[in-house]
């Protein structure tokens, strides 16, 4: 974004309250997603490899892939998961691989279903023979950031049912799993020193290459950027933003949530705006508070610039809390960059 920063400002305020700390300190919550004794996973982090055995995965396909890969609109359609069927033989050639899906049942003699029966504890089986079907989860079992998954069934046709029902779950796994690995990376170096939230009601675990965007104590805004020294196509801007404002009684909705950030992107970013039709609206969770979630594609007509943004909404003891994300990449994918800024907006914590 074309934006005017005060770089020199943003810097004297963001180290300056921390000249009593002789080094800033790490947010370590997402230390423990990988485990450092296991061998370096390989793959990449969007790509899920699929083990099924043919006719499974006939029955299976049209609403396990279709959730895997669903699309979410943005600037462009775009998705987090890519589905690579990969045949049983090919087993010890993605054995180390980040994400591995496994399918099979009890009554197949199907390669897959077999080196399930084979591989999985005998406690499982038992289960699944009981319950009809289940989905088990190992996390780093053959490499040090890995997420593998096993869809079991009694029978084909209850696999396939018990497929039907998991499918939601199975993304729900991969997507929270690759939520954190961007947590992990994200706080791989110190962040800001808590002393600069000291004058806010809240405060955020902000890595320490951020720089100040904006701090408006009269109109209750701050912001912090992440950009590169020079403009470059291939690395994105990136903001996280908080506004709050004295709410007695929780009047907050999908429509207040857009005025608002209507008025905010008016206000500091130079007339960002978002056509309110063509967002996605729903209601989630942001650092255990229930919150109204909006995201989509920001244009900026004076500078015909765009990119993605996300904001959430929620209401705590007498104020209202927007904590708003916003990307400007032309050369890349947004949904990353997004889960990467929910990462750090979910590090809120209210005083």
């Amino acid at each position: 974004m074309n934006k005017i920063i005060l770089w020199a400002l943003c810097a004297t305020l963001l180290f300056a309250c921390s000249s009593s700390d002789k080094e800033a300190a790490r947010y370590t919550k997402y230390d423990d997603v990988i485990s450092n004794g296991k061998p370096l996973a390989m793959g990449d982090e969007k790509d899920v490899y699929l083990f099924c055995d043919k006719e499974n995965w006939a029955a299976l396909k049209p609403f396990i892939q279709s959730s895997i890969e669903r699309e979410f609109i943005l600037v462009y359609p775009e998705k987090y998961f890519t589905l690579i069927p990969k045949d049983i033989s090919e087993l010890d050639e993605y054995f180390n691989y980040r994400n591995l899906l496994f399918i099979g049942d009890l009554e197949s003699g199907g390669r897959v279903s077999q080196h399930m029966i084979e591989s999985l504890a005998p406690e499982f089986i038992t289960r699944v023979r009981q319950s009809g079907g289940d989905l088990f989860i190992a996390k780093n079992h053959a490499s040090r950031d890995q997420l593998t998954l096993y869809l079991l069934g009694s029978s084909p046709l209850n696999l396939e049912k018990i497929g039907a029902i998991q499918s939601d779950k199975i993304f729900e796994l991969l997507l929270r799993r690759f939520t954190q690995r961007q947590g992990y990376q994200t706080y791989q170096q110190p962040v800001i020193p808590d002393s600069f939230f000291e004058t806010y009601p809240f405060s955020l675990k902000i890595p320490n290459n951020y720089t100040l965007y904006s701090n408006d104590k009269e109109g209750r805004f701050l912001s912090f950027i992440y950009r590169a020294r020079a403009q470059n196509r291939e690395i994105p801007d990136k903001y996280v933003n908080v506004y709050y404002e004295d709410m007695p009684e929780n009047k907050i909705d999908h429509e207040w949530l857009i005025t608002k950030r209507q008025m905010l992107g008016e206000k500091y970013f130079e007339g960002d705006v978002f056509d309110e039709d063509l967002i996605r609206k729903e209601r989630t969770k942001l650092a255990g508070h229930d919150a109204w979630r909006i995201v989509g594609a920001w244009q900026n007509e004076k500078h015909l610039i765009g990119g993605a943004f996300q904001s959430y909404a929620f209401w705590h003891e007498g104020r209202a809390y927007i904590v708003d994300n916003i990307v400007y990449f032309p050369a890349g994918n947004k949904l990353p960059i997004l889960a990467e800024l929910y990462v750090i907006s979910s590090s809120i914590e209210l005083k």
